[in-house]
């Protein structure tokens, strides 16, 4: 048995072993498929360690790709296809034989035509293609940075394509373009390799330091700690948007995403359910792709297992999203490295290590490579096929066409056509009335005749993009009859379990809907018909901005309407835009009211929650800069040149306009915190809305002078963690805070922290909480019958619910609601966390009744039962200050810009309700 002895390192205890870190079990040879190339340098000569000896950081990497295409010029070539935040240059390595790089362009025109059929003169130019054009993979590697083995195997395959002799590799060269992107998301990988580097010992002890990295330092997230894995559905961080830029100008046949760590290698085929957008043939290649894979493996000895836990359901991963786009998209999991470091003892105590992670992806991504070889021809026939067939369905099947309303805020509508266009899919603008025999309303799940304004969005399905398009659009993914059935099953074998008999786990890997219309708030239809009408197609310039294709005008714009202003701007809150404008007026330092009733000026009504600038309280420079922001923002502002009112109660000078605060806001980051909930909060106020705000563990808010802060805000998170790092103190000293006029904020996890006992700062309950019950009193039968009754009298607890879409009531006389002015509202509901309401305070955004269901899946007799009469947000006044609970998170993965606003009026208008 191994020796260990234990050293105190930081007041943590690590364990060292006295023998090498390195033993037989890494004993795979990355050099056995030669001759290499001589000139060519390897790898290790380069970093000055074996693979798996030591994590490579990203300079490392450059370092070595840059080596090897400079010395296999004839067989790589590199381009940057972006910048991650941190400003790292994403590169992908093009390798190929060197007839096909130098006749890259012509290639890549051809698949273009594959890809738009369209484009084609007959099929037999498409059979001619198909017949001499090189098959295109692309390896895709450190999407989640931490998942080290990734990141390290892309070095080791690049150097085997661009250095190998072997007759077999040569023969991949000649027949496929491989796209090798060794770093997709660069930060996440860093901030990992640059911890663990600096703390490791090898220690194969799962409770070792280096195997438990402190807060944000080991996730799968970009800098903004946002899942780029989750991203491709939004494309909302710029990797994101880059590697779609890319992979749209290649159309590649197959797509591989490699990941870790699982207890044994995972390759597909994928779990159920696998988005049913996906043609019947998506399966067929599967099974062919994981019997490749498993044919290498077996030759290895190598465990390994297939569907079981990763699906192919919800569009935005970086293997369904290649899917919906023609290509074989799959993940592949590796079993070593990541948090697991450099070694890790398993159950039995058997010991994987990095190298072992990096082999294994190694043999996946070369198997793969020939698999798609060997059905070269198969694979580009499927991916014409698949746009070909995409076109004739999107033609003449039940759904013909999405049309999107621009509504009251036409710039949220342009951010969710820039998000379709992002994706490749084609979408036009009216610019004529026209109307459907049949147009199914999203909201009311009715189905009528309709008439449409010039103006709407059209997104027609007689396109190649269809397949993708629909998977984003529609109102509800269907799920496989077979899989819910079986979670139905699960549930009822669950119930009959005692509450000290382990579980069964659900099958769901991510949420069950993600309709974008519904969460962005944009009113939308799909019809079942097409009519012809007159439009202009939309494109996206280099900052982002939809513009139409013939004159490249941006479809929304801004400004100031009347002139100069004699007496205040004003301009409605109905828009994300607003919300932006108004922050950038209260950072420079403007005054900005808002008023709290409908108002009058100039002989215009506006509805409550308007935005005034008055005149008189600012400075002379409020004429320029407020023209100059509300053209950047795209918000309409109305000069009014008196503040009298003609009719109506409330002017620009009314009592009922009251002045805004800059709000000096807290985000509580660290241990116990969502990460991703905090990073969502980060990018929304940063990037989108400009919001200045100070993070702070609480430790720090502890010793911090609480009271110099107007709002402190707690991202969804653990309830409990909460409040043991609070504790009592810290509880009463945010109370005191609180009544003094402090805005305190609990999302998810934070706003059940606020309805626990020894916090109590609501009198909102979560449905199912523990409470404390009298213990049955007597002996005997007596006893025992009341234990029976008293278990009969327990509420029904919710099931969690998988990420599903319901209808919300909004009370529309409450400043959280300003802006909102539609009776019902979309959310998410993604937790088992219902919140019975408040008796004190006000329920302001509710679920009412039986009719709650707008996409998803949610449990019979149970979800829709116990979430009718709970509030989805809460307002708690307490002294001269608010309590605010959000049951959900409202900024869940950046794409729910529907809620933005009810979001942000916590921080912007709650400061100043006093």
């Amino acid at each position: 048995m191994r020796r260990r002895f234990v050293m105190l390192v930081s007041g943590l205890l690590v364990m060292s072993p006295l023998v090498p870190c390195f033993a037989a079990t890494d004993a795979f040879d990355f050099y056995a498929r030669g001759p290499y190339r001589p000139a060519v340098p390897r790898p290790s000569q380069l970093l000055g360690y074996e693979p798996g000896e030591f994590h490579t950081d990203f300079r490392g990497m450059e370092r070595v790709i840059t080596a090897i295409a400079q010395a296999a010029a004839d067989r790589v070539r590199v381009i940057e296809y972006g910048q991650s935040y941190e400003r790292r240059p994403l590169r992908l390595l093009i390798i190929s034989s060197p007839e096909n790089l130098n006749r890259l362009d012509e290639i890549r025109a051809r698949i273009q035509k594959l890809a738009d059929p369209r484009k084609l003169s007959s099929p037999d130019e498409a059979a001619e293609i198909i017949r001499t054009t090189p098959v295109i993979v692309w390896l895709n590697y450190a999407n989640d940075g931490n998942e080290s083995a990734a990141f390290e195997a892309a070095m080791q395959v690049a150097y085997h394509l661009a250095a190998s002799e072997e007759p077999r590799t040569r023969e991949l060269l000649e027949r496929a373009i491989i796209l090798l992107n060794p770093a997709h998301n660069p930060e996440s990988h860093e901030r990992f390799v640059a911890w663990y580097n600096a703390v490791a010992v090898g220690a194969e002890d799962r409770f070792a330091y280096e195997h438990n990295a402190p807060w944000g330092l080991s996730t799968n997230n970009n800098h903004y700690q946002i899942d780029l894995n989750r991203d491709a559905l939004a494309s909302t961080q710029v990797e994101t948007q880059a590697l779609m830029r890319a992979y749209l100008q290649w159309n590649p046949q197959v797509f591989v995403d490699h990941h870790g760590q699982t207890t044994t290698f995972f390759f597909p085929p994928a779990a159920a359910p696998v988005n049913a957008n996906l043609p019947t043939a998506y399966h067929e290649w599967m099974d062919i792709f994981g019997r490749g894979n498993a044919e290498a493996f077996d030759r290895h000895g190598w465990a390994y297992f297939v569907r079981d836990v990763f699906d192919l359901f919800y569009p935005g991963y970086w293997d369904s999203w290649p899917s919906l786009n023609g290509a074989i998209g799959m993940t592949y999991e590796t079993d070593g490295g990541g948090s697991r470091g450099l070694r890790w003892e398993r159950e039995d105590g058997a010991v994987v290590t990095l190298r072992d992670g990096i082999a294994k992806h190694f043999v996946a991504s070369l198997a793969t490579v020939e698999t798609a070889v060997r059905h070269r021809e198969r694979l580009l026939q499927y991916f014409y096929d698949f746009k070909r067939t995409a076109i004739e369905e999107g033609a003449r099947g039940p759904v013909r066409r999405f049309v999107l309303l621009p509504g009251n805020d036409p710039g949220r509508a342009a951010e969710l056509v820039a998000t379709l266009l992002r994706a490749g899919i084609e979408v036009q603008r009216a610019q004529e009335a026209f109307s459907s025999r049949a147009a199914y309303d999203y909201m009311s799940k009715k189905t009528t005749a309709r008439s449409f304004p010039a103006g709407s969005f059209i997104v027609d399905l007689a396109q190649p993009q269809m397949r993708l398009a629909k998977a984003l659009l529609e109102p509800e993914a269907q799920l496989d009859p077979e899989f819910v059935q079986r979670q139905l099953q699960i549930r009822e074998r669950n119930e009959r379990r005692g509450k000290n008999v382990p579980k069964e786990r659900y099958e769901f890997y991510d949420v069950t809907a993600w309709s974008l219309p519904l969460a962005f708030g944009v009113e939308a239809y799909w019809t079942e018909d097409a009519p012809r009408v007159r439009a202009v197609s939309l494109t996206v310039d280099e900052t982002g901005r939809v513009i139409t294709s013939d004159d490249r005008q941006p479809i929304v714009s801004g400004g100031v309407i009347g002139g100069r202003a004699t007496s205040a701007y004003l301009f409605t809150y109905e828009t994300n835009a607003a919300a932006r404008l108004a922050f950038a007026l209260l950072k420079e330092g403007y005054k900005v009211a808002v008023s709290t009733r409908p108002l009058r000026a100039d002989g215009r009504d506006f509805p409550r929650g308007t935005l005034v600038v008055p005149v008189e309280r600012n400075p002379e420079s409020v004429h320029e800069r407020i023209a100059a922001l509300a053209r950047e923002c795209g918000v309409t502002v109305y000069a009014a040149s008196s503040a009298y009112t003609d009719r109506g109660d409330t002017g620009i000078g009314s009592p009922s306009v009251l002045p805004l605060r800059r709000p000096k806001i807290v985000v509580i980051v660290g241990e116990g915190v969502s990460v991703t909930s905090y990073g969502a909060i980060w990018f929304l106020f940063e990037r989108r809305f400009g919001i200045p705000f100070i993070p702070m563990t609480l430790a720090s808010l502890h010793r911090a002078d609480i009271f110099r802060y107007d709002v402190i805000l707690f991202p969804d998170g653990n309830p409990a963690a909460y409040q043991a790092a609070l504790g009592d103190r810290g509880v009463e000293r945010l109370k005191r805070w609180v009544n003094e006029g402090g805005v305190l904020i609990g999302i998810g996890g934070a706003a059940e922290l606020f309805t626990r006992k020894g916090v109590e700062l609501t009198t909102a309950r979560v449905l199912g909480a523990e409470e404390e019950t009298p213990a049955p009193s007597g002996s005997g039968a007596a006893a025992s019958a009341q234990a029976q009754t008293a278990e009969r009298a327990t509420p029904p607890r919710p099931l969690p619910v998988p990420g599903a879409i319901m209808r919300a009531t909004v009370d529309r006389h409450h400043f959280l609601t300003f802006g909102y002015d539609a009776e019902h509202l979309p959310v998410l509901v993604n937790s088992a966390r219902f919140f019975a309401r408040s008796r004190d305070g006000a329920n302001v955004v509710t679920f009412e009744g039986k009719d709650l269901h707008l996409s998803g899946f949610i449990w019979p007799n149970n979800t829709v039962e116990l979430l009718s009469g709970t509030a989805y947000l809460i307002h708690e006044p307490t002294g001269r200050g608010h309590v605010i609970l959000y049951a959900q998170d409202p900024n869940f993965r950046l794409f729910w810009q529907g809620l933005t606003r009810l979001f942000l009026n916590s921080v912007l208008f709650a400061p100043s309700m006093r």
